[in-house]
Order: structure tokens, then sequence, then C-alpha cells
């Protein structure tokens, strides 16, 4: 082949390139211009609210963006991350959406919104509902803003937003007699970082409704 050949195939290389670069950006311009697909109010157990969580059609996948506001005296860690995940709210059994009683431990909040949201019985950090950390600031404040590929607004229907006590280890527990590993870890410990990353108590609560 040619130099002339080779240069026009450079050329439209480059073009397709620019081409899906293009769509991309303008499939996230139509997410924010479209308005959220869906979106969930979360609340402290006092009922407090504290953000909001919309959900847009991304095409493809969905642009999530969350914002976070801690009203005075509340009781959330600031300055680090919070686990955040979608959680099933499938199971009657618990009650249903966001149920928590404010004078009672924390440890019995929200349980009604049952496990996290996913259709594959996967371990925690693969799971459909689970999403990228909040980091709450200094001054009680949070704001992220992520795509993800495993779940579409549609279905997300009275599906729960849920904000945990403390940070999320992904199920990334490196178990082994390396120096960078840990020793085995308990039954329990095990258990509880494979199903929500050991990230503690749910503290925050909000019912994703489409739009």
């Amino acid at each position: 082949m040619n130099r002339t050949g080779r240069l026009l195939i450079g050329l439209a290389v480059l073009a397709v390139v620019a081409v899906g670069a293009a769509l991309t950006m303008v499939g996230f311009a139509r997410a924010r211009a479209g308005g959220p697909a869906a979106s969930a109010t979360l609340r402290l157990a006092d009922g407090r609210e504290i953000g909001r969580v919309d959900f847009y059609d991304g095409h493809p996948g969905t642009l999530v963006r969350a914002s976070i506001e801690l009203p005075d005296g509340a009781t959330v860690s600031t300055a680090t991350f919070h686990g955040f995940h979608i959680h099933a709210n499938d199971d009657a059994t618990n009650g249903n959406n966001c149920v928590a009683d404010a004078s009672q431990p924390a440890s019995g909040w929200f349980l009604s919104a049952d496990g996290h949201f996913d259709s594959h019985q996967h371990k925690h950090g693969t799971h459909d509902g689970d999403m990228s950390s909040l980091y709450v600031t200094a001054g009680g404040r949070a704001t992220l803003e992520f795509r993800t590929e495993r779940v579409a607004p549609a279905d997300l229907a009275r599906r729960v937003v849920i904000v945990h006590a403390g940070p999320d280890n992904f199920g990334n527990v490196p178990v082994g007699p390396s120096p960078q590993q840990y020793t085995p870890n308990s039954a329990a410990a095990t258990e509880a970082t494979q199903k929500t990353g050991n990230a503690g108590d749910r503290i925050a609560c909000g019912v994703i409704e489409l739009r």
C-alpha cells in the first residue's frame, strides 16, 4: 500500500474515534438536558431529608448523580467514605420501602429495604446495585456522579437507595500468608463482606420513583 493509501486509512480511523467521542458527549448532554428518568429522596431515620439521587438514561448506560447536605445534629460521620447501594426492596416479610425508628438502635434501621439489588446472585462488588462510595466532607456535604451499565432507570422502580454508616470494602479482603495480606477472617466478617462490603448500619434511605 502506498503512502497516500495509508494516510487515508489513518484519517478514516481518526474520524471514527472522533465520532464515537462525540456520540458519548451527546449521550451525557441528553442525560442532563432531558431530566432524570428516576429519582430518590434520601432521608435519615428521623425523617429529615439529606439529599437526592437521580438516574438518567445515559445512551448507553445510566448516569447517576447524587447530592447530600447533612442537617445540623445529624449523627453521620464526616470526612470519610460511606457505602452507597441500591437495595432490592422485594421481600414484604421485612416490611416495605424505608422503615426506621430513630429511637431504636441503628442496626435495625431500614431493614425493610432488604438486600442489595442483584439479578445474578453475585458476591458484593459485582451486584447490580453496587455503586461508587459517597465521600462526605468535614462540612457534611457530598456530591457524586458516575456511569454504570449494570442497571437501567426502568429497572429501578420501587427499589431503594441506602447510605451506610461506614466505608465499603467492595468485597476486597486479601486473605493469605503474604505480608500485604490479612490472616483469615471470621465466618461472620467474611459473610458481611460478601453481602455488603462490611459497610455497617443503614443510616439514610430513599425509594426510587420513575419520572
